[in-house]
């Protein structure tokens, strides 16, 4: 049974195309946002290059995880170990995003109240 689940989990390719797909859109909507005015207006109220603090190790993440998935459509003898690297790249990206969404609403909230 055991064996079984294994030759299906290995010629599936559903998980590695998702996320690649995954990885794509983060890097793509990341970088629309931050070129936008939503995103041209963290550096003028914070005088740290936001954008950069922010945008760095979520697109680092994505990569990563685009490259996992990418190993683990064409080396199926690694599928197992890089779809895990994959996943917890994955899951990197949101944590990241809040934990800099919170500290960007940190700073924005004492330079209110600063003056």
């Amino acid at each position: 049974m055991e064996r079984e689940r294994e030759e299906r989990e290995e010629a599936t390719f559903t998980m590695p195309l998702l996320g690649a797909a995954y990885s794509s859109l983060v890097i793509v909507v990341l970088v629309a946002i931050l070129n936008s005015h939503v995103g041209r207006s963290l550096d003028q109220r914070v005088d740290a290059p936001a954008r950069t603090l922010i945008a760095a190790p979520v697109i680092f993440c994505a990569t990563l995880v685009f490259a996992a998935c990418m190993v683990a459509l064409i080396a199926p003898a690694y599928r197992r170990p890089s779809l895990r690297v994959a996943e917890i790249g994955s899951w990197m990206i949101p944590a990241w995003l809040v934990m800099g969404a919170m500290a960007l609403g940190a700073i924005s909230f004492a330079l209110h109240h600063a003056h």
